[in-house]
């Protein structure tokens, strides 16, 4: 894993912690891995980048491919 650093307002800072007293994530990281997982998979990995392919209609490979980048994912995120 990667070590970033992210600022975020106090109030979304004040409401991890609070998920986090309550025992619904181990600690903030967790909570902020999970948030960034599910903006994955809700915002690219599920709508595979339709423009991306209406761009790249000539069958070209790019690296830059969402069904390339998916493979690489992590299990953990596309299930």
């Amino acid at each position: 894993m990667k070590l970033i650093s992210v600022n975020i307002p106090e109030t979304y800072l004040e409401i991890l912690e609070i998920m986090v007293a309550d025992n619904k994530f181990p600690n903030r990281s967790e909570a902020i891995r999970i948030g960034v997982r599910d903006l994955i998979k809700n915002e690219f990995l599920l709508e595979k980048s339709l423009k991306h392919h209406l761009k790249n209609a000539n069958k070209q490979e790019n690296p830059k491919d969402p069904e390339q980048l998916e493979k690489k994912m992590p299990e953990t995120i596309i299930q």
